[in-house]
């Protein structure tokens, strides 16, 4: 272990550092560094740039962050997730707790970027934030004992935080969709209904939550819009008819909900990367 020394960090602070081998740099996830601080007011740190990505559970506290223009509080149960590549500043105005894991490789950056468009700022709420600090705390215990695992092993677990990071992730009650919630409700309605036209609104009422309400509810326990997972819904049952009868393309798009013939081949070969005669002929 090494202990930290910069001003601000106060004594029970813990800080890890990890080297990936050519391998894991190539390949897989790995850590930069982890560790768990408290801090007081006088702790600062100011970067133009850094390794990797940086995730904090705070624990207690706050801290304020100056990042891509924005000025940000990060306050207790909150998670913060940036790209160290961008110049960043972070401060405690009072005394503070957290944990911090610094990843990198594989796709970290594309995860980044899902993350920050999906929670539309760096500092946010979540429903799997116990579940990702207990992670967190994990990954730091194990540095502090030795007993870090082997580099793919690693790799999955920082994999497991970072995913917990989009919306979509199961908090520890389970999963939202559980039979009777408003969701469940809404997925029931889409996969009967969709040969319909179906509207947002239509959908919206079946949970009986505002629609703005009911938008990022859904989008937390399936990972897409209502929309999106009605577009899913016509697709799947689209591959099953193509592969399993002999309905001309144009009855196919009929048959779940596309009107346009031309706009469901369009949709199956953007989303499916095969025209609809394609799959036919080359399934699976």
């Amino acid at each position: 272990m090494a202990i930290p020394t910069a001003r601000g960090v106060c004594p029970g602070s813990e800080t890890y550092f990890c080297s990936p081998s050519d391998r894991a740099h190539r390949l897989l996830f790995y850590l930069v560094t982890c560790g768990h601080f408290y801090v007081d007011n006088t702790y600062r740190v100011t970067r133009q740039s850094y390794p990797g990505f940086l995730l904090y559970y705070i624990c207690g506290g706050e801290l304020t962050i100056h990042y891509q223009g924005t000025k940000a509080v990060a306050r207790a149960g909150q998670l913060v997730f940036m790209d160290l590549s961008i110049p960043h500043e972070y401060y405690a105005s009072e005394c503070a707790e957290f944990f911090y894991l610094n990843p990198d490789g594989a796709n970290t950056r594309q995860l980044w970027e899902a993350v920050c468009r999906e929670q539309g700022t760096f500092v946010f709420d979540s429903p799997c934030a116990e579940r990702i600090r207990t992670q967190m705390s994990a990954i730091v215990r194990a540095c502090r004992d030795d007993q870090l695992p082997n580099e793919v092993q690693l790799s999955e677990q920082l994999y497991a935080v970072i995913t917990s990071f989009l919306t979509g992730s199961a908090d520890e009650s389970g999963t939202a969709l559980a039979e009777g919630s408003p969701v469940y409700s809404a997925v029931c309605y889409i996969r009967k209904n969709y040969r319909s036209n179906l509207s947002l609104e239509d959908i919206a009422k079946q949970s009986n939550l505002s629609k703005y309400h009911f938008i990022r509810l859904f989008k937390y326990t399936c990972g897409c819009t209502p929309h999106e997972f009605l577009i899913l819904t016509r697709l799947n049952r689209a591959k099953e008819l193509l592969t399993s009868t002999d309905l001309p393309i144009s009855r196919v798009a009929q048959e779940v909900g596309y009107r346009n013939v031309a706009t469901f081949s369009y949709m199956f070969s953007e989303r499916v990367g095969l025209t609809p005669s394609q799959f036919r002929k080359y399934p699976l």
